[in-house]
């Protein structure tokens, strides 16, 4: 990834942060221009990654959390950070930057319940999602007869998830551009 894709890359992920941290919500206005910029600039600049690749890590980025939207674990800007990310970083790169992400995740939501307390609600509504996914039956799925809401624990909190997926993807391009 050349340095100027790595540096706009890095002004959208640091702009959806702020976005996120500050109403919880990530702009369609700036995942659009960044898909754009990601799938342009690799179209033109890029030897290791055009077109093809560039489309390839928006489809796979999207792919990769949208079972976390579907189970509502997830906001639809965070998905749509990931693949605006893919992009970016075409789809070799996207599932690495994804399991970057989720232990970033992992660690930011334990650092973030236990500054609120919520530290055993957060736990519990681990392991009731885990149950529920694991006891529904693929058939249930598919019909879209699945409701967590009815009968869904207190939530433990939001999460400003654009910080994960920005210290993930920081991360692993940190470390892959490492000489």
């Amino acid at each position: 990834m050349y340095l100027p894709m790595l540096m706009i890359l890095s002004v959208l992920l640091l702009i959806a942060c702020w976005q996120d941290f500050h109403d919880y919500r990530i702009k369609n206005n700036l995942i659009i221009i960044g898909t754009i910029f990601g799938i342009v600039l690799n179209t033109f600049l890029s030897a290791d990654t055009g077109f093809l690749d560039s489309t390839a890590g928006l489809g796979l980025g999207l792919l990769l959390l949208l079972p976390f939207y579907l189970l509502r674990v997830m906001g639809a800007g965070d998905v749509k950070l990931l693949a605006m990310t893919g992009a970016f970083v075409g789809p070799h790169d996207i599932f690495w930057v994804f399991l970057y992400t989720l232990v970033a995740g992992g660690l930011l939501a334990l650092v973030v319940s236990l500054r609120h307390g919520v530290l055993r609600r957060m736990i519990d509504n681990v392991i009731l999602m885990c149950l529920l996914v694991l006891s529904t039956q693929k058939s249930e799925l598919l019909k879209g007869n699945f409701s967590f809401s009815t009968d869904a624990p207190e939530s433990a909190g939001k999460l400003p998830y654009a910080l994960a997926i920005t210290v993930g993807a920081g991360f692993y391009l940190a470390l892959k551009h490492m000489p």
